[in-house]
């Protein structure tokens, strides 16, 4: 019997321990710096007028920063990320109660708003540049955890992320390119869940990761998701990514962008041979 106790004993903290393991998140990295190393390091891509409008100071804290996977099974190495409260209290060790560190003092992004077609936001975070490739491809891999994945929230909120783009100087509206696979419906928690029983039916599940994954301390999340456009070489472009909560500052929300994954230049798989030459086939 005590052998069996002793057992139970360690499989418990085996568990506890395995649970414990988060990200890493950390908010001392500058904004230039943030977009910079961790976006897109490629010479065929220029990053200028890096900005940010509207973010978490306005209630004392960094909402957005950098984060490494370190000994957790996140499913990006590194990246960076934008919440809608502290952004170090998205990983770092296990926070059991609810994130909800905003404010009604901290207000929105306008052009959320517009593109996602919807009102009564706030808590926002952007982050926005303008871009210049060599390439006439675009593209980000992300996910969005939130808070809102608990109890009927998903069936009543839509904390979402919007990722916009639109030519420089441009009067025509942003798109939004940040989507549900195949549709034209924005990410957010409302269009992404399982079924909530007796409240809600699913909305694109086979999108949805599951509750209390445990690398980080939001409640659930999706799952990888690519966004992706089309855009004109050597033309300058203006991106803006935003996350913002919807109705009050309650059940924080974050998206992680994975570090480098701005694909300007996809030559394939790596290839190991001893022929004299190989084909790279590749869309610049």
């Amino acid at each position: 019997m005590k052998f069996v106790n002793y057992l139970i004993g360690i499989l418990l903290l085996w568990g506890s321990y395995a649970f414990s393991q988060q990200i890493s998140v950390d908010d001392s990295v500058g904004l230039q710096q943030l977009i910079e190393d961790n976006l897109v390091q490629n010479s065929c891509v220029e990053i200028t007028n890096i900005t940010s409008s509207v973010n978490g100071t306005a209630s004392g804290f960094s909402s957005y920063a950098q984060f490494d996977r370190a000994s957790s099974n996140f499913p990006f190495q590194n990246g960076i990320m934008l919440s809608t409260g502290n952004a170090t209290s998205g990983g770092n060790g296990v926070t059991t109660p609810t994130l909800s560190e905003g404010s009604t003092i901290w207000g929105t992004d306008p052009d959320l708003e517009t593109a996602l077609g919807v009102s009564n936001t706030l808590n926002a975070t952007s982050i926005e540049f303008d871009i210049v490739s060599i390439s006439s491809q675009l593209q980000f891999n992300y996910l969005l955890a939130s808070e809102e994945y608990f109890g009927i929230n998903p069936c009543q909120l839509s904390d979402g992320f919007a990722f916009l783009i639109k030519e420089t100087g441009s009067t025509l509206p942003y798109q939004n390119i940040a989507l549900v696979p195949g549709t034209s419906t924005p990410v957010n928690t409302n269009t992404i869940h399982d079924e909530i029983f007796g409240v809600c039916p699913a909305q694109n599940d086979q999108y949805f990761d599951g509750y209390n994954v445990g690398d980080t301390n939001y409640n659930g999340r999706t799952t990888v998701l690519t966004a992706a456009t089309t855009i004109t070489p050597y033309v300058q472009y203006h991106i803006k990514l935003v996350i913002a909560d919807q109705t009050d500052g309650s059940y924080d929300s974050a998206v992680f962008i994975e570090g480098n994954s701005f694909k300007i230049l996809d030559l394939g798989e790596d290839v190991s041979t001893c022929a004299p030459s190989v084909t790279l086939d590749a869309d610049i």
